[in-house]
């Protein structure tokens, strides 16, 4: 459901198999258009408690996920989600898709701003955590 931790690993095998880069492989187009529930839920519902793994998310939203950490499962309960959000959220719906794209790109950095000024508070001060949506560089930290 975390597509910028899916195409950042996606990244960083293809590298590690000597293949050639997803970068290249798009010939300087953007990466994108990238529907992500994760980023949309922490965006749309910011301040709901819990978690917010697949199988949370899946049971806020109503949506039924009977095999988890099957990789086709995860994947069609990951756009069931992507739906659900759609559904209760119509700002969300209302949106192109290139619209959405960027609007994560700026939902996941103002997050990811959040959560480095918060780990820093908590007694971590060098903490950094990496705002890049949906690709991250490799090694990048992210909690």
């Amino acid at each position: 459901m975390d597509k910028a931790f899916d195409l950042s690993l996606l990244a960083a095998e293809l590298g590690r198999h000597g293949l050639r880069p997803l970068s290249e492989r798009l010939e300087g187009a953007e990466t994108g258009p990238v529907v992500d529930p994760y980023t949309i839920d922490r965006a749309v519902d910011r301040y709901r408690k819990g978690k917010r793994t697949l199988e949370a998310v899946c049971g806020e939203y109503g949506v039924v996920h009977d095999r988890a950490h099957d990789a086709g499962a995860d994947a069609l309960a990951a756009v069931r989600v992507a739906c659900a959000l759609a559904e209760r959220y119509g700002e969300v719906a209302g949106l192109e898709l290139w619209d959405l794209h960027r609007k994560q790109v700026g939902w996941y950095a103002h997050w990811a701003a959040d959560f480095q000024s918060w780990l820093r508070r908590k007694g971590t001060p060098d903490a950094v955590v990496d705002g890049g949506w949906p690709l991250r560089e490799a090694g990048a930290v992210v909690g």
